[in-house]
């Protein structure tokens, strides 16, 4: 099981944000649990300085950007 969190106030790039993730997910099959964080106390906390910001497992993979679905999927088979 991959954990996916997502960072941000909950504005269109986050939630622009986590459909890629969505989508990535179904094309790649596998399964993985998305956690939206949108408390800037929980955010500031993470370091997160550009929103949205994608962590999955533990690492940091996008800040402040909308990253594509094949970036998603390419870091889900990773």
């Amino acid at each position: 099981m991959i954990n996916i969190e997502v960072f941000g106030p909950g504005c269109a790039r986050c939630q622009a944000t986590k459909e890629a993730i969505r989508q990535a997910i179904e094309a790649a099959g596998v399964e993985a649990t998305v956690t939206h964080l949108s408390d800037p106390k929980e955010i500031a906390k993470n370091r997160v300085f550009f929103t949205p910001a994608v962590r999955i497992d533990g690492e940091m993979k996008s800040t402040g950007r909308v990253p594509t679905v094949e970036e998603i999927s390419k870091w889900l088979v990773e």
